[in-house]
């Protein structure tokens, strides 16, 4: 299975107008794109939009109407999510930690069991990673990249997780969400055919961190079509399932010291899952959208 989703990537990260920084070293050539990092380029929906296709190495394509977010992944939505878009990527910018997803991860194992447990593997030329960061990534940082993915020539979308683009990469998690969850119960995900799923994006205000888990957990809708489906998973694949349920993030974060380690792992789940099983037809369905919480937003 040949996806080039690096490639892919690439080309939609080189197509957007940004400021450019270039590390050429012994190993090879990195580019760095300042996505609102240094200056206002953050604040741009469509830039924010083809970022968060970019994370998914060009498998899911990304609409937005009104103030909802429309995830699309008609193939591959293992490889879209996990082995791409999941931020599985963490490194030091001066001192500061950078998060990074997008399909780079895939020839740099990280992470190795994620990569590993979805199976799909590819050693580009050229990778497409997206950094989380409030700090421009620096020559370390390129030289990392590099080594780790083998890849001669890297592209690295920097944006600053409090911005339009940052806002628009975590609300085009949502079908993410529901495939980190599968993984969580230990369901294979190579079986899964596709994914689909909806959003509301919330106001950018100093709480976005936690509106946006908020608009995810108590918001999030999703679809997944899968063969052989395990029936007895599906009470637990959705957000309502944790005794976290009910509160607002900023809550449940705060009542377990600021540790997200602490926190039950299975608040992190679309507040309703639909599963379709691909052999029999039959749909199950769990959780139900949070009105109330999501109002809020």
């Amino acid at each position: 299975m040949k996806l080039d989703v690096n490639e892919k990537a690439y080309r939609i990260l080189d197509g957007i107008d940004a400021e450019r920084k270039v590390f050429e070293l012994p190993g090879g050539k990195v580019t760095v794109l300042d996505l609102g990092v240094t200056n206002d380029g953050g604040n741009d929906i469509g830039v924010g939009i083809k970022v968060a296709e970019a994370t998914m190495g060009g498998l899911g394509k990304i609409s937005v109407a009104g103030n909802k977010i429309h995830v699309k992944i008609d193939k591959h939505p293992a490889v879209a999510t996990l082995s791409c878009q999941m931020a599985g990527w963490r490194m030091k910018t001066d001192g500061k930690t950078a998060i990074g997803s997008g399909p780079a991860r895939v020839p740099a194992n990280q992470p190795e069991k994620t990569i590993a447990m979805v199976g799909y593997m590819e050693k580009p030329k050229r990778v497409a990673l997206l950094l989380e960061t409030d700090v421009i990534p620096n020559e370390e940082n390129a030289k990392t990249i590099l080594e780790k993915s083998g890849a001669k020539d890297a592209i690295v979308g920097a944006f600053r997780g409090s911005s339009m683009v940052g806002l628009m990469n975590v609300m085009a998690r949502v079908v993410e969400m529901g495939f980190y969850r599968m993984e969580h119960l230990k369901y294979d995900v190579k079986n899964t055919v596709s994914g689909e799923g909806t959003c509301p994006i919330p106001k950018i205000t100093k709480d976005l961190m936690f509106t946006s888990n908020d608009a995810l957990i108590y918001g999030g809708d999703v679809v997944i079509k899968t063969k052989n489906w395990d029936e007895s998973l599906t009470g637990r694949m959705s957000s309502s399932n944790s005794p976290a349920y009910g509160r607002p993030f900023k809550e449940i974060f705060e009542g377990v010291g600021g540790d997200f380690y602490k926190i039950d792992a299975g608040i992190f789940a679309p507040a309703k899952i639909k599963i379709i099983d691909a052999d029999t037809g039959r749909e199950y369905v769990a959780g139900k959208i949070n009105e109330e919480i999501v109002s809020s937003l």
